[in-house]
Order: C-alpha cells, then sequence, then structure tokens
C-alpha cells in the first residue's frame, strides 16, 4: 500500500524489510524511524488496510466523563484513551489497533465491547494530556508507568568503568524512595509530551519545573523546595557527574531507553544563587533523522541545495543563532549523499545523532582534541565529505577552507543573521576574498517558527499596520488563520515547527562581488534584485500567506 501511495519505492522496501529482520520492530516504526515517510502516512495506510477510521479530533471532542472508564495507568500501558461511549459501545483511540492483547484488557477492565479507532503517537499523547491533565504523570508521579530501564554512557576517555542502572518498575515505584521515583516520572512525562528540553530551576522558597515544546517554555507542577537537592543528585549520578561539586558548571550524559525509544539525554548545571540550576536536553534516536523535503523547504530552495551537494568539492555553509536547526539540516544533506562509495567524516561537540555508514568524532578539549586540531587529523582519514560542527574561529576557517579548495565538500555551520553574513564573517577571520569565492557553492540562513493547529486553526484579519509592516498587500480573497488554543495545542495555537529558510547560490556574479569584498547587504540585495534569492521575510510572508504561521511568530523570529 505504501508503494502505491508512491511513499516509498521497492528497494527502499526491501532494504527495510532486511533491516527489519536484525531490529526486531515493526515495519512501520522502521520506516518512520529513517525517515522515510511521516507517522501521519502510516496512520493513513493502517486505517485503509485494517478498514477502521483514523483518528480526527474535529470527530471526537473530549468527553472528560469517561476519564473513570479507562484508569490511566491502563491507558497508558495499552496507549488507549476512550473516546466515546454509546450504550455498550466504547470507542477509543489506539496507536496499535492490532494489539489484541491491549483490547482484550480493556473489555475485561471495563466489561464493554471496544471499537478501535487509529491515531499518532502524538495524538495519544495529546489525549492523555486532555484526560488526566498535561502533566498527569508528575501530579500523580508514583502511577504505574510501564517499564524503563537507563544506562549511563561511559566515557572511554576517562577510563570509567561501564555502569548500568536500572529503574524500578512501575509496580514497585511507589515502594521506592520518592526523589527516584519522581525523576522517572519527569523523563517519562517529557517524552510524551514531546519536550526538547527539561528546565529544573530552584528558586528562594520553591522550584520552577519546566518543559520546552515547540520552541517554548511551559511551566509543569514543581515538587517542594526541600526536594531540590536530592533531585538535582539524582540527575547527576544519572549524567556520571560529581555530586560533591556544586559551585563550578558541569556536563553529563546518560541514555535512556522509554517504551522501546532510545532517548539520549544531555545534562548541563550551573550554580546560581539559590542553588544548581540544572537543565536537561532530549534527543530522541527513533524518530529518526529529517530529509531534505521534511525541513520546510519550498521546491526551488531545495532544488538549489540538492544542485550544489552533488559538485565534488566546495563549502556549504548553515547560518542562523543557536537553536535553529542548522545541524538538523547539515544532516539532512548527509542523508541525501551518504553512499557507500564517499567516505564521510563528522567532527561534533557533542554528537547528536548516530549516522549509520558515517563516522563522527567527538571533540575533546581536555586531550586537545578542538575543531581545528581534529580537522587536520580527519584530513589525513582520506575523506570525501568533512562536517565541522562549527567554525567559530580563524584557524578552523583556514583549514576548513583550504580543506575545500583541495578537493573536498565541507559542511559546517556559522553564528550569522543571514545567508550572506557567512561570506563576511570569513573576510573577518582574514580569510581572503578570491579563496571565499573559490570554495564556497552556497550559504543558507534559516529559523525556526511554530506552525499553526490544524485542529482549532480559524480565519482573521491583522491590522493594517501590520501588513504595511510586513510589505504585504492585501488582495481580495486572501486570508490569514491563526490558531485559538485547543487541547491538540496545549492551548498555544500552535503545533509542531517548520523552517525558514534563505538559500544564496554562490554563482559568478556573487563571486565577483566576494572578491570585491562587498558587504552581506549589498550582496543580499544584488541576488533579491536578480531574482536569485529570497530571503528570510519573503519566505516567512510566503508561509503566513500559505496558512503555516501566523505574522505574530514570523515576528518572533524574523527582523522585520
Amino acid at each position: 500500500m505504501l508503494i502505491e501511495e508512491k511513499a516509498i519505492t521497492e528497494s527502499q522496501l526491501a532494504e527495510v524489510l532486511t533491516e527489519q529482520k536484525k531490529a526486531g520492530v515493526k515495519l512501520g516504526q522502521l520506516l518512520i524511524q529513517r525517515g522515510v515517510v511521516s507517522e501521519e502516512l502510516i496512520v493513513s495506510v493502517l486505517s485503509k488496510q485494517l478498514k477502521i477510521d483514523k483518528y480526527d479530533p474535529r470527530a471526537y471532542p473530549p468527553d472528560l466523563s469517561l476519564k473513570a472508564i479507562i484508569p490511566m495507568n491502563v491507558a497508558q500501558q495499552n496507549k488507549m484513551v476512550p473516546l466515546r461511549k454509546n450504550g455498550n459501545l466504547l470507542t477509543v483511540a489506539m496507536v496499535d489497533p492490532m494489539d489484541i492483547n491491549a483490547l482484550d484488557e480493556v473489555e475485561s477492565v471495563t466489561h464493554l465491547e471496544v471499537e478501535p479507532v487509529v491515531c499518532a503517537e502524538r495524538d495519544f499523547n495529546n489525549l492523555v494530556s486532555t484526560y488526566f491533565g498535561m502533566q498527569s504523570g508528575i501530579v500523580e508521579a508514583l502511577g504505574r508507568m510501564g517499564n524503563v530501564e537507563l544506562q549511563v554512557e561511559t566515557d572511554e576517555r576517562e577510563g570509567r568503568r561501564d555502569e548500568e542502572i536500572k529503574l524500578v518498575s512501575a509496580r514497585d515505584m511507589a515502594e521506592e524512595a520518592p526523589v527516584v521515583s519522581f525523576v522517572n516520572t519527569i523523563l517519562i512525562q517529557a517524552v510524551r509530551e514531546g519536550a526538547s528540553d527539561i528546565h529544573f530551576s530552584p528558586e528562594k522558597n520553591n522550584v520552577q519545573l519546566r518543559f520546552r515544546i515547540d520552541g517554548k517554555l511551559h511551566d509543569v507542577p514543581a515538587p517542594p523546595k526541600a526536594m531540590a537537592l536530592p533531585i538535582i543528585s539524582r540527575f547527576k549520578i544519572l549524567a556520571n557527574m560529581d555530586i560533591s561539586i556544586t559551585r563550578i558548571p558541569q556536563d553529563g550524559r546518560f541514555s535512556a531507553r522509554i517504551e522501546n525509544r532510545e532517548i539520549n539525554v544531555r545534562v548541563s548545571s550551573v550554580p546560581t544563587i539559590h542553588g544548581e540550576n540544572i537543565v536537561l536536553r532530549l534527543l530522541d534516536m527513533t524518530t529518526g533523522l529529517y530529509t531534505l523535503d521534511h525541513l520546510g523547504m519550498w521546491d526551488e530552495d531545495r532544488e538549489k541545495i540538492e544542485n550544489t551537494i552533488r559538485k565534488p568539492y566546495g563549502m556549504i555553509l548553515s547560518t542562523g543563532p543557536t537553536g535553529s536547526g542548522k545541524s538538523t539540516s547539515l544532516y539532512a544533506i548527509l542523508q541525501e549523499i551518504n553512499k557507500p562509495d564517499i567516505h564521510i567524516i563528522t567532527l561534533e561537540d557533542p554528537i547528536e545523532y548516530r549516522v549509520e555508514g558515517v563516522r563522527q568524532v567527538q571533540l575533546n578539549r581536555k586531550a586537545g582534541m578542538t575543531f581545528a586540531g581534529g580537522l587536520r587529523s580527519i584530513l589525513r582519514q582520506d575523506p570525501d565529505v568533512i562536517m565541522v560542527g562549527e567554525i567559530r574561529d580563524a584557524e578552523t576557517a583556514g583549514i576548513a577552507v583550504q580543506s575545500a579548495l583541495t578537493g573536498h565538500r565541507v559542511l559546517s555551520t556559522m553564528h550569522t543573521n543571514d545567508a550572506a553574513g557567512a561570506i563576511t564573517r570569513l573576510l573577518d577571520m582574514e580569510i581572503e576574498s578570491f579563496l571565499v569565492a573559490s570554495v564556497m557553492i552556497v550559504s543558507f540562513a534559516q529559523r525556526l517558527v511554530r506552525t499553526v493547529c490544524p485542529y482549532c486553526k480559524e480565519e482573521y484579519t491583522p491590522s493594517d499596520e501590520v501588513l504595511r509592516e510586513w510589505g504585504i498587500e492585501k488582495k481580495q480573497g486572501m486570508t490569514f488563520v491563526r490558531g485559538k488554543g485547543c487541547n491538540q495545542c496545549i492551548n498555544t495555537g500552535y503545533r509542531g515547527r517548520t523552517g525558514v529558510f534563505e538559500v544564496l547560490t554562490i554563482d559568478e556574479d556573487i563571486q565577483e562581488m566576494i572578491v570585491k569584498k562587498e558587504s552581506a547587504r549589498t550582496i543580499t540585495e544584488e541576488a533579491k534584485r536578480q531574482g536569485k534569492l529570497s530571503t528570510l521575510k519573503d519566505d516567512a510572508v510566503r508561509k503566513v500567506e500559505h496558512g503555516i504561521t501566523t505574522l505574530e511568530e514570523a515576528a518572533s523570529k524574523v527582523m522585520i
């Protein structure tokens, strides 16, 4: 059915089926992990294949009276939430409607006939949040929440021995120390909510606990101040950090397997006047890497990138502030060019995603392995493609430029406001202008903006003043949409994020301007005048006009 939908090819299917035998997971899960198809498409195909309905929030408004029918622990364990009760028939949303054991258990608990509706993992998490409270697991921290197993990542460079930390199963949680149970619950709930970060911040008289979801922080129920120190110590123990050191910053990491999802957690502690502030970055390794066509680029911009990355040598730069998705875009490019006949080496700090077939090198500044030093070393490894996590100094820039000049494809990131800014930044690092013109083949800037929630979007009319600020001319029939807030988007009006891009390909005209050391603004204006460049603002306006995001959200990320 996926082949009929032209979602995958015969060769992709054969390749994934071979891998499935080794991995022991379902075909759909593996396709999603590898970024071949979206979860929404798998749900649609399952719905057709099994001839059962697909969950639609508009067709099933929340009925909170049903939460008493299926207890929270049963709902979470079986990934099933009640939607509608009609006489003796209970309609439920299920992630896996073929799980006969789950259906039997719920029928036994409810004494009702159960009819499943297939839903995506995120829809399930939203339903759990709606029925049992967004942070229901934290409110009921000792509730039964499934098996969790954590392994501490060892640091072989420092000779630490392998260590495995087993967390208690759901039924034993209530009998264990409250601190351990609470930390378990925070991790589980953050993964369920799709959080990218957990912020644990002691205040003078209380503790603030927040999840970052779609780039915005949301408060969640926090423990009493008396539990702050033991909770912080628990995080530090998991991350192999020294709990006796509290007055200097520390970093650590561990990996977690929660409900068959591999989560890498980076932990950072910083001393504040009220205690150590802990931030955990969560990376879900089972979601798979993004591909170029999933980043949010329009077809013409994606084609520019695809045409340039096929060149045998040159420099490809992704620019933007921290958290704008630069590394994700570079990984998507690596996915595109990763073939058995190409030797790819990356130099990263830290390594966020493991990519099969790519040699990935972790920086170790204590041992002298910096970006510049590591780049010199990997050049002796006969690479075809090199990815450098970030160009932040003149030494790294010089080696990267020389590498691109001597027949390598070099991918890297820089912190500049626009695509042309990368050119002037290299010139500021005293790289000769003729070298920059020779090696650069494409520079693209990006931002991440939240997308309008599809379940509560409504039409609205922005003020004339806002439209003038954006340079938008109101035309007949033009509509703008925004989300009014619903249970699917935590009442924010937004659900998910997409990229806003500015892609500058370096052609002969741009090369001449680089040699003349023209300013970034001049280069941008000339490229735009020639119709070769769509700026970040242009791309944001286009996404607003297509109902993808709002002017307010775009204004918070893109300079008007």
